[in-house]
């Protein structure tokens, strides 16, 4: 009887050291690798867009795959040159990343982060910034495109975010109007 006494009760010793070991280890990875508890993601800013243009009555926005690539191109190209701004080192606008696109819009706009480390930070960023929140909250924008591209902006890692809106044109319709970008 006290034999098995001793081996419940080095059993128990064990598990203890080995959850005290585990507890240890998930803390020092969640500290160590912060992308763990946050991150960018395309889908979240979709949703908390989509979310906070609900909360004021504003249809929601439909992705739209053309918008989608355009935006991974303009991402791809501002982290490939640590540049962040609307217009290229050149000075190619947003719009002309939407025409070369095959993107025929009535109305458009453009939003775009960088240096931010969650989905949440950028929407909030997005909405306290007056000419952000207006293309956000804009209720002629029907369609969305949001993508990302990790890479290096004044000397830091970065997540470049471009955020485009559009309403497509119609048939009928064939004169582009422009939103100015933020």
């Amino acid at each position: 009887m006290k034999k098995g006494i001793k081996y419940k009760f080095f059993g128990v010793i064990l598990l203890m050291v080995v959850m005290f070991g585990l507890a240890f280890s998930v803390k020092y990875l969640i500290v160590k690798n912060q992308d763990l508890l946050s991150a960018v993601i395309t889908s979240v800013l979709v949703d908390l867009t989509n979310s906070n243009r609900a909360e004021r009555n504003v249809l929601p926005l439909e992705v739209n795959l053309t918008l989608t690539a355009i935006a991974q191109e303009k991402a791809n190209d501002m982290a490939k040159r640590s540049y962040f701004s609307h217009n290229t080192p050149e000075g190619k606008s947003p719009w002309q990343w939407l025409r070369e696109g095959q993107y025929n819009f009535r109305y458009a706009g453009e939003n775009l982060a960088v240096n931010f480390a969650d989905s949440e930070d950028v929407v909030q960023a997005w909405l306290n910034s007056e000419g952000h929140r207006t293309n956000l909250l804009n209720d002629r924008f029907t369609e969305i495109g949001i993508a990302i591209a990790p890479g290096f902006y004044k000397g830091r890692e970065s997540i470049f975010v471009v955020q485009f809106f559009g309403y497509p044109v119609s048939d009928e319709v064939k004169v582009p109007v422009f939103i100015f970008p933020y």
